[in-house]
């Protein structure tokens, strides 16, 4: 998160592919491939407060530029473009994101490490590179020592958990008086190197800025995999509604995603929906039912304003009751902020 005054920004590290162009683009395999409609949910934690989430959709790829549409749960919205040369060999990463901020900024990267560090992580051990720590473009230096290889991390891709190589690394940086440490876990794919964990923790700040990359979704793709996973398996968790901090108010830029969900159920007219709300374990276990109501209720009604018949469709909560990871990581806590589509008619 960057500050100036009482303006903040957060910090955020989003999934995409270091582009030679579109046909590069279309080569690359593996689930981090960048294209328009894509959206990465992220987490990220702070001195200025707990855990957030953060929403980010690719709006636009061609062969000079990928632009991108971030907004959190803060209430923070900005755009971004950013220049296919820089995923390839800059050497400077900004870490967030901030409406103060140039929509372009030439020689950095935004999607992680470039294609040039990442080689040079993997080849000598060690990489030197340049972080953006705030909206006026303040600068440290930093060096990379790689600690691991190849080990893999979860990340949700879609529906399914899919565990990603990566290449982990110690961060040490100094500027004059400054200095920060920390820890990078970059995806182990020179196409697409992926700043998929990061902690850092800078001299200046109370407490550290940790951001984590946790689902992944193909945007387009909704409707059909969440048909396939309710036509299967009888349930589905989404990950893409992002509420209001402390609300169970929707934010407007998840309104297309509900919209999609209305289609898919229109469709299905057949199926009755359980829609079930969940949190993590941050705050007591009476708040937290109650918010996994709310913010159930609410996604009912979105979807009853989008023409589904309320006959279909019931909501409960289950608060911290019910979670599928860890609660004490950050991605564990993620992952169990969720909302739970069930099918009742099976």
């Amino acid at each position: 998160m960057f500050t100036s005054g009482r303006r903040v920004l957060c910090m955020i590290s989003i999934v995409g592919a270091a582009l030679s162009g579109q046909a590069n683009a279309q080569q690359s395999a593996g689930p981090f491939v960048t294209h328009p409609g894509k959206v990465i949910t992220t987490n990220f934690a702070n001195e200025f407060g707990r855990d957030a989430d953060a929403r980010i959709e690719i709006t636009s790829v061609t062969p000079e530029v990928i632009s991108l549409q971030y907004s959190s749960t803060r209430g923070l919205f900005a755009r971004r473009d950013v220049l296919v040369r820089d995923r390839q060999s800059a050497r400077t990463y900004v870490l967030g994101y901030s409406a103060r901020m140039p929509t372009v900024i030439p020689g950095s990267t935004s999607f992680g490490l470039s294609s040039a560090v990442l080689q040079e992580l993997r080849s000598n051990g060690r990489a030197a590179l340049t972080l953006i720590h705030s909206e006026n473009l303040d600068r440290i230096e930093c060096n990379l020592v790689a600690t691991a290889v190849d080990v893999r991390v979860p990340v949700i891709i879609e529906d399914r958990i899919l565990d990603v190589p990566t290449v982990q690394a110690r961060v040490n940086c100094g500027s004059g008086n400054r200095t920060g440490t920390g820890h990078f876990v970059v995806a182990n794919d020179v196409n697409n190197p992926v700043l998929i964990e990061s902690t850092l923790n800078f001299s200046w700040e109370q407490r550290p800025r940790t951001n984590r990359v946790t689902r992944v979704v193909a945007g387009l793709g909704l409707q059909a995999e969440m048909r396939q996973a309710l036509d299967t398996l009888g349930t589905y968790d989404v990950y893409g509604l992002l509420f209001d901090f402390d609300s169970a108010t929707l934010r407007p830029e998840t309104a297309q995603l509900v919209r999609e969900i209305a289609v898919m159920l229109q469709q299905n007219p057949n199926w009755t929906i359980l829609i079930a709300g969940h949190t993590d374990n941050i705050g007591g276990a009476e708040y937290n039912m109650r918010l996994s109501e709310q913010r159930a209720a609410s996604v009912k009604q979105a979807l009853i304003s989008n023409g589904v018949s309320p006959n279909r469709l019931q909501s409960v909560g289950h608060g911290m009751t019910k979670p599928k990871a860890d609660n004490s990581t950050l991605a564990g806590r993620a992952i169990n902020r969720r909302v739970e589509f069930r099918r009742l008619d099976r």
